[in-house]
């Protein structure tokens, strides 16, 4: 569904195996296209990909198919995958009984992305390690805002809008959306919800929707002061939205969250009814489990790769250090990506986590109450996944 990645791996197979035939097929998943296309070619058994990629969207209801993804255990150990590919990127692309059926290339490890300039003006600091303390806990977080406020005028706003603390919250969870088919509320949302309602309320939060035009303009001010920043984030939401001016200046930071979670990624897997098996781990391995093509890949084109040992390598690299952020991203992540809990990812997320975010909007706006807030969210979770997931 991504071409520009597709065709890059593919070339770089065709230059290692010159030998090997290899047709790419690239659908957009706009309106959902690619996996009505993929799920449709299941269902007859026709005309399937002998690899095909899941995005972390669907990555989940992928590999819990009927007759979809290969067990990959047939071809190496669980063991012997999470000794190679980090372990939370072989949790996602594991089915509910179990079974390793897809793993992914990248590692998208997330943090707070953060201004040094205004950090060092109105904070004291501009140290990551220092800034890390205010975000450490809720607590903090609120003091931050209130800090940031005091200090400048009110010229200074934490976050851009709710949605960068929502996603270092559920990141935090320890229990997912969905156990044992009913809707969990992990007593980390719980706390989510108060905090954004206190940095609503003494204005230490922008208001803006994520991905809006607003948004990615307030990446280049001088007023909103840290984002939810994944791995992917550096060249895809800094440095796409920074004018020439302010490109590669350093004047990024990244901060540790209050707790590791991640963002994004690609999974890939085999057809359980390829005629080319052989060939198809070949290529999965390649593009996950060959350390060299893994550093190659990081270096050309920016993505945090999921293979241990070239992030060893790439974390003492000085090449890596970025000119957006002033630090080696491999070296800041490769701590924090053991702890990321991949179990906490469900097929469900997407529709949960909107049901979530459409009540915040109207909590946050006034429009609710916090009571009609959580009634209104387990309302339309228990109308779009009718069947699927019990709502207490």
């Amino acid at each position: 569904f991504n071409n520009d990645e597709a065709s890059k791996l593919v070339e770089a197979f065709k230059k290692k195996y010159p030998n090997v035939e290899v047709e790419l097929q690239v659908t957009a998943d706009t309106n959902g296209a690619y996996q009505t296309l993929i799920t449709t070619a299941l269902r007859s058994g026709q005309d399937v990909p002998d690899v095909y990629a899941s995005e972390v969207a669907f990555v989940k209801r992928f590999v819990n198919l009927e007759n979809g993804y290969e067990d990959l255990s047939k071809y190496m150990s669980e063991a012997e995958l999470k000794s190679q590919l980090v372990p939370y990127t072989i949790e996602i692309g594991t089915d509910d009984g179990g079974v390793i059926r897809a793993v992914s290339h990248q590692a998208c490890a997330a943090a707070v992305g953060y201004k040094r300039d205004l950090a060092k003006q109105y904070l004291g600091t501009e140290d990551p390690k220092e800034v890390g303390k205010f975000f450490s806990s809720a607590e903090e977080i609120i003091k931050t805002g209130q800090k940031l406020k005091d200090a400048s005028g009110g010229k200074a706003i934490l976050f851009p809008g709710m949605a960068e603390l929502m996603r270092m919250y559920l990141g935090a969870r320890d229990q997912a959306w969905v156990v044992d088919g009913k809707l969990t509320i992990d007593p980390k949302m719980n706390e989510f919800v108060d905090t954004a309602k206190k940095l609503r309320e003494i204005g230490a939060e922008g208001g803006m929707e994520a991905w809006t035009p607003q948004w990615s303009g307030a990446v280049d001010d001088d007023k909103h002061f840290a984002y939810a920043i994944p791995t992917w984030g550096i060249p895809w939401i800094i440095d796409v939205n920074q004018s020439d001016a302010n490109k590669n200046t350093g004047n990024w930071g990244l901060a540790e969250a209050p707790a590791p979670y991640t963002w994004g990624g690609t999974w890939f897997g085999m057809y359980s009814g390829s005629q080319n098996k052989e060939l198809a781990w070949e290529f999965i391995k390649f593009i996950t489990l060959d350390a060299e093509q893994s550093v190659a890949w990081a270096k050309e084109s920016g993505d945090f790769v999921s293979n241990i040992a070239a992030i060893e390598t790439l974390s003492k690299d000085a090449d890596m250090i970025s000119k957006t952020v002033n630090q080696n991203p491999y070296e800041f992540f490769g701590p924090m990506i053991s702890s990321i809990n991949g179990k906490i990812i469900t097929q469900y997320d997407d529709q949960i986590t909107n049901a979530f975010q459409n009540a915040m909007l109207s909590y946050l706006a006034g429009n609710l109450t916090k009571d009609q807030m959580w009634a209104q969210f387990k309302d339309q979770v228990r109308n779009d996944l009718e069947g699927k997931v019990t709502v207490e």
